[in-house]
């Protein structure tokens, strides 16, 4: 197996359901995830690497994912987006209604 060219690091993290930030994983992350690998089986994307990942900070718009090296963000990813977001994967356009940036990342409330 090649030498991935892109990485999806896919937020599943998990906080207790009272704390002010919500996780990812109680948003449907680990579907999420689970379809990415599919899908990428399916495809035999073997050029891609989807990855299980912590907090990436944009927790009000989860599930989040980042997609390296091209630098895009994802927030509210759904199962139903995964042929999308696989097909930026291999080569395609950005998925722009899926794209967050620095004012999703300003929705955090404060620290605990």
């Amino acid at each position: 197996m090649p030498m991935p060219d892109k990485f999806a690091f896919v937020c599943i993290n998990q906080r207790d359901p009272a704390h002010a930030r919500p996780s990812c994983i109680h948003n449907g992350a680990g579907d999420v995830f689970n379809a990415l690998r599919e899908e990428q089986g399916r495809r035999l994307a073997t050029g891609v690497k989807i990855v299980a990942g912590g907090c990436l900070e944009a927790c009000m718009v989860g599930p989040v994912m980042v997609v390296y090296p091209d630098n895009v963000w994802y927030g509210g990813v759904t199962e139903d987006d995964v042929p999308a977001v696989m097909d930026h994967l291999e080569g395609g356009p950005v998925v722009d209604y899926l794209r967050i940036g620095d004012a999703e990342f300003d929705l955090r409330p404060p620290a605990e």
